[in-house]
């Protein structure tokens, strides 16, 4: 293709760079996969969308710049059709070009960090679906209950048990939100299932058992470091200490 369109070559820069995968925080779709009829044959959705239109009356068109400009690597972003599409509507008003470099700033540095670090990019595309958003409740949550992080010295044996009911009925309306993602789901309804047991196992004697909550502050922990691991979830405060030392640094 001639200028102001992009070459083939910038078409697939745009693609690696991009890691096949589209840029738009919000989104993170694959872009590339197989075709499952013909083992020979790859299925290639994304799209390389100018930042500054092609042409003028299309999006985000600047007079000042070259047709080669425009045709420059440095003018594209990778994105799935349905983000492309989205970002042009309105002549382009509502995704400027600023924006638009912005988010192709950001995740092409993401991708060259877990290339680095020889990382999954599952958990940091999670942390901006609803999953991931779901995920980092469930940890705001935890947040709230001191019943998993304050020194026995400080609670009040009522108190705890109030607190972990709570919590329980609060874990079991996040889990009904879950629409597709089983495997959330199920790690939620685990620690649904950690705070019944810790109750069923108080109700059978005089005043709060201790270790018993200790055992719970030890599922929890573990139950965290998945939310860490595998949504990207950022842990703050005291409830860090929850996590098993030999996971510890994998949660950051």
């Amino acid at each position: 293709m001639a200028a102001p369109d992009f070459s083939s070559k910038t078409l697939e820069l745009l693609a690696f760079r991009a890691g096949l995968i589209c840029s738009n925080p919000r989104c993170g779709a694959l872009t590339a996969g197989p075709v499952e009829s013909d083992p020979a044959l790859a299925l290639k959705i994304g799209e390389a969308a100018h930042i500054a239109s092609a042409r003028d009356g299309q999006a985000r068109f600047d007079a000042s710049m070259t047709d080669e400009e425009r045709a420059h690597p440095d003018n594209g972003i990778w994105l799935c059709p349905s983000c492309h599409t989205t970002v042009d509507k309105h002549n382009g008003r509502d995704f400027g070009a600023p924006l638009l470099r912005e988010w192709k700033r950001n995740h092409e540095s993401m991708i060259k960090e877990l290339i680095l670090s020889h990382r999954s990019p599952l958990p940091m595309l999670r942390v901006f679906a609803t999953e991931g958003k779901i995920a980092q409740e469930v940890i705001d949550t935890l947040e709230t209950h001191g019943a998993l992080f304050v020194d026995y010295g400080m609670e009040y044996p009522q108190h705890v048990i109030t607190s972990i009911d709570k919590l329980r009925s609060e874990l079991r309306i996040i889990a009904h939100r879950i629409k597709y993602d089983s495997k959330l789901k199920q790690l939620i309804k685990d620690l649904a299932a950690d705070c019944r047991e810790f109750m069923n196992q108080t109700s059978n004697i005089q005043g709060t058992d201790w270790h018993g909550l200790q055992t719970l502050r030890s599922r929890v922990g573990v139950r965290i470091f998945r939310l860490v691991d595998d949504y990207g979830c950022v842990v703050r405060g005291p409830l860090h200490q929850l996590i098993p030392p030999f996971r510890a640094v994998s949660a950051g």
